[in-house]
């Protein structure tokens, strides 16, 4: 791109020159119409010379948006996950299954209230008595959990869309891109920890774009941009349901 402009800037000023070399030399019968043409060249070469300027802005919008849309599948990948553990104990690596869970499952509603109680054992220890106005001994709070209704998966999370049947798929702007959705385990401190990574490959969401530009963004290194090749949430080697992106797309933590 940059190796482009150069040629076209020096095409440019090539062409000012023969200008001003015609304006002087040439006859001046033919001098008008040869001044015009290149005149219309160079009006050709200076709007070349805005595309190219033009083409990568143009770029990263056109990429920020189909990148938001991967991300907000992301997001809500994350949060099915999480619902899916806290009922199951591990994660999913299957669509069929999460869309089963959501449409099916339902979250526990509890209640939880924090209260003190006579600390029976320890009373007894120290040969303690509480009195019937409840003075003396000792007492140790405690929380109280009570089950106070179910809530369905689907309408916690997703409400009245149907968005979740398409979890591992990102549409928008007439493509669609795969999202690879992976679940496993690893050990830590000789505990089996559940683990899982989303991936999705981002030359997938710019494959109809300036293969040049896009080669620049798969190995993109910045503070503000979704480096490598991937937007990716959660892994199977750490801990971790963390994403790659920059806050400016959404929550990454």
């Amino acid at each position: 791109m940059i190796t482009f402009i150069i040629i076209v800037v020096v095409l440019v000023l090539a062409i000012f020159g023969l200008v001003k070399f015609i304006d002087k030399k040439v006859d001046s019968k033919v001098k008008p119409v040869i001044s015009i043409v290149l005149w219309i060249v160079s009006a050709v070469f200076g709007y070349l010379i805005y595309q190219s300027i033009q083409a990568p802005i143009q770029f990263d919008k056109l990429k920020e948006k189909r990148y938001q849309a991967a991300v907000n599948k992301m997001i809500d990948i994350k949060a099915v996950q999480m619902a899916y553990k806290s009922i199951n104990g591990k994660y999913c690596d299957n669509l069929d299954t999460l869309i089963t869970f959501i449409e099916n499952e339902k979250f526990t509603i509890l209640e939880r209230k924090d209260t003190s109680v006579v600390d029976e054992e320890r009373n007894r220890a120290f040969g303690l008595n509480v009195g019937a106005d409840g003075v003396g001994g000792y007492y140790k709070d405690i929380v109280k959990v009570k089950e106070i209704g179910k809530v369905s998966i689907k309408d916690s999370l997703f409400k009245e869309s149907d968005r979740y049947k398409r979890l591992n798929l990102v549409k928008v702007d007439g493509l669609e891109a795969k999202i690879e959705l992976k679940s496993g385990f690893i050990t830590r401190n000789d505990a089996k920890v559940p683990v899982f990574e989303a991936k999705l490959v981002k030359e997938d969401l710019l494959k109809d774009q300036d293969q040049s530009l896009v080669k620049r963004e798969k190995n993109v290194v910045s503070v503000d941009g979704i480096n490598g090749e991937f937007i990716q949430l959660g892994s199977l080697e750490e801990v971790s349901m963390s994403g790659n992106w920059p806050k400016k797309y959404g929550n990454n933590e």
